[in-house]
């Protein structure tokens, strides 16, 4: 095991051959420290080090790759490389971008390791994703982290060079754990975000001068494709920022009128997300529904503060006027481009599934199913707020509550999910 590449490798006991999670936090918990050289291994690491070498020799994956001819090799890179430049673009979590290259590598080359790392800003590199058989052995040895100071990737991290070592054991950073078993080549390529070094991408195969310039490029252009999902994670994570940023000035003019509407919009939206998240819609539809939520009261700007602030029932005259909100609220949200597609699910966010909601009697499905999510969100949210003219109530009447209008005034499948999502 090198400094650089066997420092970064971690395996939970429940994950086996092939498989290492990304589930930093709860692995930090487990882990010893790792910035130190790991002790020398033992009999039973040895042992079984051995048979993992022996398995992946007779694994007719690796044999069938490696007796294919160049032409085909270099076939399966240019797909591999356009298959995780598609499914790099389709995600913004980049732990998710780790995993879906290191599992790519592994599948499509039967590597014998293949690792991402990041660097933070003390100075470590971490592990955020590996494939590979030799991960089976690490179970005894959860080793996340090594100091950007040592090692094969430490090297790379500090130079932005790439590292191809065609034998491990002349090079100077490598560690030997067992030389009998140890990887005998690696590969290491830096991943560069917006102009700096944010991490590595590591590969390790057991033979010495495995690993080439075929492997160079591919790596470096799967690194640079890596680079460039995470530099755009960024990019729109910082939009998105600016996106509810505007949504927070534009609804502020109704929490100058109504402090119930301001804390209640923000809470209905951060539920709906979650139960739209539940309900199986996209990371982007859920977001858009949290959006809406957030707009859903907009419209209240037009409705008189006595009535707003009124502690009692409304008349039937005052009903109509903050029943208007709703039309109020979609004029506005079309007039802002970026916002335009959510006016439909703010204009019925207080439809009904019986069709006795307002404004327009819409039924079932009919109603756009964010206006739906709202709905239901933001009925359990007005229960337990204390609102003008009542306390609030209970969540286990908010729930008895729900089931009772489960059906006629929400829709009945939303509600379970609610229910589901409340009880996680």
């Amino acid at each position: 095991m090198k400094k650089g590449t066997a420092p970064a490798w971690i395996l939970l006991e429940k994950l086996k051959l092939g498989g290492l999670s990304a589930d930093y936090a709860r692995v930090r918990e487990l882990t010893v420290n790792t910035v130190n050289p790991p002790r020398p291994a033992g009999r039973h690491e040895l042992a079984r080090r051995a048979e993992a070498l022996r398995r992946y020799r007779a694994d007719a994956r690796v044999q069938s790759i490696a007796a294919a001819g160049e032409l085909a090799y270099l076939r399966s890179q240019l797909r591999s490389a356009a298959r995780l430049t598609a499914r790099l673009a389709a995600t913004r979590d980049i732990e998710e971008m780790a995993q879906l290259v290191v599992d790519e590598l592994h599948e499509t080359f039967a590597f014998y390791l293949a690792a991402v790392q990041r660097l933070d800003d003390d100075g470590i590199l971490r592990l955020m994703a590996g494939r590979g058989p030799l991960a089976e052995v690490m179970t005894e040895f959860l080793i996340v982290e090594q100091s950007v100071n040592e090692g094969v990737n430490g090297r790379v991290a500090r130079s932005g060079s790439t590292a191809l070592v065609g034998d491990t054991r002349k090079d100077p950073d490598y560690i030997a754990r067992d030389p009998e078993t140890d990887p005998r080549s690696e590969l290491s390529v830096a991943i560069v975000v917006d102009g700096a070094v944010w991490g590595v991408l590591n590969i390790e195969s057991v033979e010495a001068e495995a690993l080439g310039e075929a492997e160079a490029v591919l790596v470096e252009a799967i690194a640079a494709s890596l680079g460039s999902a995470v530099h755009r994670a960024g990019l729109i994570s910082d939009i998105e920022q600016a996106f509810t940023n505007t949504l927070a000035i534009v609804t502020s003019t109704v929490e100058a009128k109504d402090d119930y509407t301001a804390c209640h919009g923000s809470d209905v939206a951060t539920l709906a997300e979650r139960v739209a998240l539940r309900m199986g819609l996209s990371a982007k539809q859920a977001r858009e529904v949290h959006y809406a939520a957030m707009l859903h009261d907009v419209g209240k700007i037009a409705v008189p503060s006595e009535i707003l602030s009124k502690e009692g029932p409304l008349t039937e005259d005052e009903w109509i006027v903050m029943r208007s909100h709703t039309v109020v609220g979609a004029e506005l949200v079309e007039r802002i481009e970026t916002f335009a597609h959510l006016a439909p699910a703010v204009r019925s966010s207080h439809e009904r599934v019986d069709g006795k909601g307002y404004p327009d009697g819409l039924a079932g499905e009919r109603i756009p199913l964010a206006a739906r999510i709202i709905s239901v969100c933001d009925t359990y949210d007005a229960i337990v707020t204390d609102r003008p003219y009542r306390a609030a109530r209970t969540d286990a009447q908010a729930r008895e509550e729900l089931l009772r209008v489960s059906g006629t005034q929400l829709d009945e499948h939303v509600v379970g999910v609610l229910l589901e999502e409340l009880a996680a």
